[in-house]
């Protein structure tokens, strides 16, 4: 018959998973930086086109009209 678990064996192996998985999903970042990085400015770029582009576009249509 095996020892029962104490409450240090569990608390050990809690924090060990907790580390791993630490670890793993801080390696997918560091592997995939490049693309994370790509993708929040693309986002951002696309983010301010958005904002600020249709009044620059509307301004400029408008001021193209004037001289048509």
């Amino acid at each position: 018959m095996s020892s029962p678990y104490t409450l240090a064996d569990v608390l050990s192996n809690i924090l060990t998973a907790l580390q791993d998985v630490m670890y793993y999903v801080s390696s997918a970042i560091a592997e995939n930086a490049s693309i994370i990085a790509t993708a929040v400015v693309l986002g951002g770029i696309a983010f301010m086109v958005m904002r600020y582009g249709t009044r620059i576009f509307r301004g400029l249509t408008g001021w193209l009209r004037g001289l048509l």
